[in-house]
């Protein structure tokens, strides 16, 4: 057996079925792909081991022949990491790690992943995809940055006050007509006849789009069929893509899964739902005994601390307005919002675990001096809010098994990263706009799905009867950490919805964690459902992605292996429905972790390398 150094144990299991597997074409092959098509930026850097990108020159729409249609050309920025045994024994595998907004970066996160067998025997390809990174046109524009548009806090939404909500909703509703119309996305071909036809970049840039490019770069090289491995996001692009071209595909591997439908309606409520649940988990973990808890009992805390804040109303504005300026570094704009108000008490406040039963009895007192001292001494004291700015260099060093490796990025053949709100690559202020607005994201999921409002009153009552349901602990958290995704479909001109994901005879693994903070477990459960010959990988994990898990020390690392031994022997060994230990979440989390939707450390405990099968 095979076993990854850091920690991940493997499973005896039996030799690689060589019949799964069909080399790649040979590093020359990659080479001589005709530029016409596909354009390597440094083709030098075709060697084993070595990452390198090219652009992929494709019809804005899926070629059919008998449309005699002529599309305007795209490009699609791709990179591949080379294996280094050449031509790649195991193929080419294509690669997503989510977003949407995820990038070619994704690349060095999977060889992380993978051990040295895997790592030198997979081509592994990954996409900026349209509308993100180098690729062209671009999402990245202002008139597309609800945030950046936001000039009065409008977003800040109190959602127990209807005009708050209302004001979000007028300036999602601008933006959205602000963009379809912004001219970058209007675009012209001239068809056979000789007549000039127009096209909205924005009607021919969703996941769809991708899985159509992944597929043309699957014939580009090599015409081989395709091992996938798609996480969170990742799993509705490589589910789409085995939906669309199942016959194409090799391996499969969704975990986190994102719902394989287009419903944004019942995805929304799903999500509000799950955010909710992890939460009260956490609250009853205490009961449990959980040590990181910091009060006795926290549920009744948080609900003495949410009447004393209703009870103060908007005194809490002025005592932290001198505090504004800092406060909007972490993204908290101070208005008048008990929202706002208990978030960063929760959030932050509640880390001071050795001093949390002052505030707990404060609050049941409703003592209002000591609850305000308690306040400036431990979020404003010397010693608890610290920043931690980074910088975005074109050098990447990771250390792993005492190994350093150097990974560059952001430069003119290499992956493309575009998260760091510092970074002005690939050009002027594409971080600030990418990065702490949620334009890419926001575009993806426009087109993508189907069933959103155009309604004011619709989108008011909505969003009141989440939070009225689940309030997040008075919060608010739940639904402020799902109103991006409906309202990024409020109003939108055109929608392009995908075809529900899922083929009944395609294998592979679908995994999914039961307290995952970003893709909530019942889309897993979906996703399974909609490729019924897959089998189904479940960890108790707190984290988003079982490959989240390799650097914890949590016993759910083992989980990971079902996932490696499956990508080297090509096939599944384990029992459909199996169940991975983890750390409990109680050990793992803080209530921090849980309100801000973060992932989880685990603890140096004693790990159970047991699973339930």
């Amino acid at each position: 057996p095979h076993e990854r150094t850091e920690g991940i144990i493997s499973d005896a299991t039996e030799p690689p079925n060589p019949e799964v597997f069909e080399a790649a074409i040979s590093l020359d092959d990659f080479k001589n792909i005709d530029p016409e098509l596909f354009e390597w930026v440094n083709p030098d850097e075709i060697r084993p081991g070595d990452t390198t990108c090219g652009f992929l020159k494709a019809p804005l729409g899926w070629e059919v022949e008998e449309l005699d249609v002529v599309y305007p050309i795209v490009k699609t920025y791709v990179c591949v990491t080379f294996a280094t045994q050449q031509p790649a024994p195991r193929g080419n595998l294509a690669v997503h790690c989510g977003g949407p907004g995820g990038l070619s970066l994704c690349n060095y996160a999977i060889w992380l992943d993978l051990d040295e067998e895997a790592r030198s025997t997979y081509n592994i390809i990954g996409f900026d995809q349209r509308g993100m990174g180098r690729s062209e046109p671009t999402f990245v524009v202002p008139e597309c940055a609800a945030q950046l548009q936001d000039t009065e806090g409008k977003l800040a939404v109190n959602y127990n006050d209807e005009e708050s909500i209302r004001d979000a909703a007028k300036v999602y509703k601008e933006v959205h007509l602000n963009c379809w119309n912004h001219p970058g996305f209007k675009l012209e071909a001239i068809q056979g006849d000789g007549t000039s036809r127009a096209f909205h970049f924005l009607e021919y840039s969703g996941t769809r789009q991708l899985a159509e490019d992944i597929e043309r770069i699957r014939r580009l090289f090599g015409d081989q069929k395709l091992s996938v491995y798609g996480i969170s996001y990742g799993t509705v692009v490589m589910g789409s893509y085995a939906t669309v071209f199942s016959d194409n595909v090799n391996l499969m591997v969704l975990d986190g899964s994102v719902d394989p439908n287009s419903d944004i309606v019942s995805r929304t409520k799903d999500d509000v739902r799950s955010k909710q649940q992890r939460l009260d988990y956490f609250i009853a973990s205490c009961e449990f005994g959980n040590v990181q808890c910091g009060a006795p009992d926290v549920r009744q805390c948080i609900n003495d601390v949410n009447r004393l804040v209703d009870w103060a109303g908007d005194e809490f504005e002025d005592w932290l307005s001198p505090f504004k300026d800092l406060l909007e570094i972490f993204g908290l704009r101070m208005y008048a919002n008990k929202g706002i108000v208990m978030m960063i008490l929760i959030q932050v406040i509640f880390g001071a675990y050795n001093q949390m039963s002052a505030l707990c009895d404060a609050a049941k007192a409703d003592d209002i001096g000591s609850f305000k001292d308690w306040i400036f001494n431990n979020l404003f004291g010397d010693n608890v809010l610290e920043l931690e700015m980074t910088t975005n260099f074109p050098i990447l060093n990771i250390t792993q098994d005492n190994v350093t490796h150097y990974f560059e990025y952001n430069s003119e053949s290499k992956p493309t990263s575009g998260q760091s709100p510092e970074s002005d690559w690939p050009f002027q202020g594409y971080g600030q706009m990418a990065g702490v607005s949620s334009v890419c994201q926001d575009m993806i999921t426009a087109q993508d799905m189907a069933l959103g409002s155009y309604d004011e009153d619709r989108y008011v009552k909505f969003f009141q009867q989440l939070n009225e349901q689940y309030s997040g602990a008075g919060t608010q958290l739940p639904a402020k950490n799902v109103v991006q995704w409906y309202s990024s479909t409020y109003y939108w001109p055109n929608i392009t919805p995908l075809p529900p994901i899922g083929n009944p005879f395609l294998k592979g693994i679908v995994a999914g964690q039961l307290y995952d903070p970003a893709t909530p477990y019942i889309w897993t459960q979906k996703m399974r459902d909609q490729f019924k010959s897959t089998s189904l990988l479940t960890s108790r994990s707190v984290n988003h992605g079982l490959s989240n898990t390799i650097e914890s020390l949590s016993s759910d690392r083992r989980c990971f292996a079902n996932i490696l031994r499956y990508f080297k022997n090509g096939y599944v060994d384990f029992s459909d429905g199996k169940v991975c230990e983890s750390d409990h979440i109680g050990d793992s989390c803080t209530i921090q972790n849980i309100l801000n939707d973060n992932f989880c450390s685990g603890t140096d405990t004693a790990q159970n390398v047991l699973a339930i099968e």
